[in-house]
């Protein structure tokens, strides 16, 4: 990840930004999508994360597939979370590997924000609803990929109606 984009996550994430207010979105660039998770995290030590998603995207839904890790973490939780998609210029930039300085602590419920951004330059900005018992505080990766469905919709022409 370039170095520049590391600082700025860091920073972002160490200020409580993936709580920043509307006119404070500015700072991430322009909304070009929404996405959707639901996933799941069992920690020991090093945790693993995986799920899936829907991204939204020019008025077309994109299904992927999540799985990830973090470095220092402990428990079990699942969750569903919402978000925003910032620099995304075309659809081929979206999957990835996304990287983000992350802390959770549930205990039955609870809530989480996550600012992640890939090597294209795209951003997203979570919020969870957590349920479980987690405690996660360290450098995180999740990869996305688009599941073939997916890949068949970005590749189909558009039919035209008469």
């Amino acid at each position: 990840m370039r170095l520049a984009s590391r600082h700025f996550l860091a920073a972002l994430a160490l200020s409580g930004a993936w709580a920043l207010p509307a006119g404070a979105e500015t700072l991430l660039g322009p909304v070009m999508a929404e996405v959707t998770f639901k996933t799941r995290s069992a920690d020991l030590g090093v945790g693993y994360t995986w799920g899936n998603g829907v991204l939204t995207y020019g008025g077309h839904e994109y299904p992927f597939e999540v799985s990830g890790a973090s470095a220092a973490a402990v428990g079990f939780s699942s969750g569903n979370s919402v978000g925003k998609v910032y620099n995304l210029q075309r659809l081929e930039d979206f999957p990835g590997t996304y990287w983000s300085l992350s802390g959770e602590t549930t205990v039955g419920k609870g809530v989480a924000g996550h600012l992640m951004e890939n090597d294209s330059g795209v951003r997203i900005r979570l919020d969870e609803i957590r349920t479980g018992g987690r405690f996660a505080a360290s450098p995180s990766r999740l990869t996305i990929r688009f599941l073939p469905e997916a890949k068949k919709a970005t590749t189909t022409p558009p039919v035209k109606k008469d």
